[in-house]
């Protein structure tokens, strides 16, 4: 525990989050723990130098015990003392092998915090060091440190993600072993070192020092500015991923307006789902007032079944960008495409979900406009399966709003998606109501009953004729599972070319649906049983972005299958 609690002093020291006085002071003032203050930075650093520092000892054992092997089968003789080299009569040779041994048993037994691994690497190179230099000077005198020396400190420099500190400490310690490895050769390597030094040596004893000392000065010099140089630039590239409070992790969604990145808050270790604008987008005011105004309407809905807005805010460079709640699961588009037409009992279960969030924002005289599978989220909240979110309220606009600048649903320009659009919506957006969600609601079913849309024709003109003037046939005539009338006809009542001919509200569409005969209803319980069954670890990720301080994460895994369309 005791790396732990210095752990959590050094994420505000080292973290990338500078956060201010006040920001901690809220922070603590919620209960947040140090290390959720500035930690994510720290936490990938800590995942990436737990597994590099295992890679890196793991080596270094395999080849210390290769190198043991060849010396025992292969003894050779030195070309400059004379004496018989052997790996298993050298104690020098046990210090290699002892130190890999040790570091690699005690980031396994005792599962260390950030200082702890640091400071094991630096002690088990630092070992290593030193027993070269030692073995050079004992076997080879006047040596010049070189090659082993060069990767001993510039491995950890460019491979290990620990900070200046632990590089400069590493150098500092072969800059010393440089220096004293030879005086301690002769002091104590016996008559055969000292007459060495007296008779054969090329340089004397104080030569070779200085020699010593030069080279290893400047093999640590340069592997320091390795270190600063990577360091900051892998804190560089973290903050660049950085949107306000927001630490962006992976691109998981991309349309016409923005792109979607899973993410979390750095304060409050919130999963999260970024929309950030199309940086090409951000000079343009309409695309930014249309952003603003998704914003804006989603925000306003507070049905449970509706996507959550959390934040909203302005970055560098005029990056806008809002975050949603982040959802495990799939869209209705993938989970028909993956697993075939749902059954008729589980339609009316998913529909009737969707209901509620278009009432409500029609009781707010915004329409949705952009209603498809892909904007239907299947997910778990709150141990509840096969809970439905409404998403991307994007191309939503107010009835009768004056808040609605008129450049922003121009007569004559068609919105939505041509599989799912209302007939009326081709001769543009002036004339479109609550009516024309109710038809993209038809369509919709349609596909979830069906596994195909309404219409299928290649283009999107061709769509667009289908939708005016085409009748699609009946749900029933196209799929060979059984579909109750009832659901037949409702369907094919959302699909009306006339707005009059269809339902007049959402309100007699649920009625409608509640009222269809279901002999056996789909049920909370079965539709766990059917995510238990199907949606297994590798497809709906419960990975936490948040993970406690104590554990170590080994890797980050998989992202479920997040669909937010942005188009």
């Amino acid at each position: 525990m005791a790396d732990v609690e210095t752990d959590r002093r050094e994420t505000v020291q080292d973290g990338p989050s500078e956060l201010s006085d006040s920001d901690l002071r809220i922070g603590r003032s919620l209960g947040l723990r140090t290390t959720q203050l500035g930690s994510a930075f720290e936490r990938e650093h800590r995942d990436l130098l737990w597994q590099r520092t295992r890679l890196v000892l793991a080596i270094g054992l395999g080849l210390t015990v290769l190198m043991w092997a060849l010396n025992f089968f292969v003894p050779m003789a030195d070309p400059v003392t004379g004496y018989g080299v052997s790996g298993w009569n050298s104690w020098l040779d046990l210090l290699h092998l002892g130190a890999f041994a040790i570091g690699l048993a005690y980031l396994y037994l005792a599962r260390p915090g950030v200082r702890g691994l640091q400071v094991a690497v630096l002690l088990v190179i630092a070992a290593n060091v030193i027993g070269s230099l030692m073995q050079i000077s004992y076997f080879e005198p006047d040596a010049i440190p070189g090659f082993g020396i060069s990767l001993a400190l510039f491995v950890p420099a460019a491979f290990i993600p620990w900070r200046l500190s632990y590089q400069v400490a590493l150098s500092a310690v072969a800059f010393g072993a440089a220096v004293a490895a030879p005086v301690l050769s002769y002091l104590f390597g016996g008559p055969d070192i000292q007459e060495y030094w007296t008779v054969n040596a090329a340089r004397g004893l104080s030569q070779q020092i200085i020699i010593n000392a030069v080279t290893t000065l400047l093999l640590g010099g340069t592997s320091i500015f390795i270190t600063r140089t990577l360091y900051g630039l892998r804190k560089t590239a973290f903050r660049a991923q950085r949107l306000g409070n927001y630490v962006l992790h992976k691109e998981i969604g991309e349309g016409g307006m923005g792109r979607v990145f899973v993410a979390e808050h750095a304060l409050m270790c919130r999963a999260s789902a970024v929309k950030v604008l199309k940086s090409q987008s951000g000079g343009d005011r309409t695309a930014l007032a249309r952003f603003e105004r998704e914003v804006r309407l989603s925000s306003s809905l507070s049905h449970p079944n509706t996507i959550t807005i959390f934040d909203f805010g302005r970055a560098a460079q005029d990056t806008f960008y809002y975050a949603m709640e982040y959802l495990e699961g799939m869209d209705l588009e993938r989970f028909v495409e993956r697993f075939g037409p749902i059954p008729a009992s589980r339609v009316l279960f998913l529909l009737l979900q969707v209901t509620g969030p278009l009432a409500e924002a029609h009781d707010r005289d915004i329409v949705h406009r952009d209603l498809k599978p892909s904007n239907i989220f299947l997910t778990m909240r709150g141990g509840l399966f096969d809970f439905v979110k409404v998403l991307d309220f994007g191309l939503a606009k107010r009835i009768q709003g004056a808040d609605t600048p008129t450049e922003l649903t121009k007569t004559g320009v068609v919105f939505g998606s041509p599989r799912y659009l209302a007939p009326e919506t081709v001769y543009g957006s002036a004339g479109v109501g609550p009516r024309a969600d109710i038809y993209a609601f038809g369509a919709v079913a349609y596909w979830m009953l069906t596994g195909r849309p309404p219409f299928t024709a290649d283009s999107a003109v061709a769509l667009m004729i289908d939708h005016v003037k085409t009748v699609p046939a009946r749900p029933s005539e196209v799929c060979e599972v059984p579909i109750p009338a009832e659901l037949d006809d409702i369907v094919m009542k959302c699909l009306e070319k006339e707005p009059d001919d269809r339902f007049q509200s959402i309100s007699e569409l649920e009625d409608a649906l509640r009222a269809v005969p279901d002999p056996n209803p789909w049920t909370r319980g079965r539709a766990a049983k059917w995510w238990e069954l199907h949606m297994t670890d590798d497809e709906v990720v419960r990975d936490c972005f948040c993970p406690p301080v104590e554990e170590l994460v080994s890797g980050s895994g998989e992202y479920s299958e997040l669909s937010m369309a942005v188009e």
